[in-house]
């Protein structure tokens, strides 16, 4: 069972969020509270697999709550819920670790979609943001250096869809070389996940990389 922290100032949206997962039985909200403050401190004294975090909090914003996370080093994972954010605000967050971006105009089930995504480990964006994602990569990648043929054999691999281990295979190295090998990927073409990789290798290296 999923266990999930509501933070959100209005009590009203915590109800209805609260009253929405309750009809679901992998997901339960074990806290809620309104304040930045109040949930730093049940991020120190309790175990959540999500926190489900408002990013207007009063006169804080929500990102005051991704850097608590991180510095306290915080385990579980955080989905913004926003009814909107600037591309600054949105590289800020992304930098800090969140895992997701969930707009509040898109539906139930969407959220819920968002939520199991998030908590199986991958990522959620709302369209409207993967495309600013994706945008500031590319704009960034004149300055990033090109890629090694390391670079290129590990890339060639995500790309037929193999495992780091069956890429490790094809190349007589070990797991771990090629999960370092995705990391340096991930910096050099400024994305967080496979899929960005492969998009954004294919429209900006294509050549480079026949």
């Amino acid at each position: 069972m999923t266990q999930i922290l509501l933070v959100d100032d209005h009590a009203l949206f915590r109800a209805s969020l609260s009253r929405l997962l309750a009809d679901h039985p992998d997901l339960r909200v074990t806290g809620q509270c309104a304040t930045v403050e109040e949930a730093i401190q049940l991020m120190e004294s309790n175990t959540y697999d999500l926190v489900l975090l408002d990013y207007e909090l009063g006169d804080r914003r929500g990102i005051d709550v991704a850097q608590a996370a991180k510095r306290i080093g915080f385990t579980g994972k955080i989905l913004l819920v926003t009814v909107g954010l600037t591309p600054t605000e949105v590289r800020h967050l992304l930098n800090l670790g969140i895992s997701g971006i969930f707009l509040k105009n898109s539906s139930p089930e969407e959220l819920l979609d968002a939520i199991r995504s998030v908590c199986a480990g991958g990522n959620w964006m709302d369209p409207k943001y993967q495309q600013q994602v994706e945008a500031s990569a590319a704009a960034g990648m004149s300055a990033r250096a090109k890629f090694t043929e390391r670079d290129r054999h590990v890339l060639k691999g995500v790309f037929e869809g193999l495992a780091n281990k069956e890429i490790a295979e094809q190349l007589g190295v070990s797991e771990s070389a090629i999960k370092a090998s995705l990391q340096q990927l991930f910096g050099k073409t400024g994305v967080r996940t496979r899929g960005q990789l492969v998009r954004v290798a294919l429209e900006h290296y294509r050549r480079e990389l026949l």
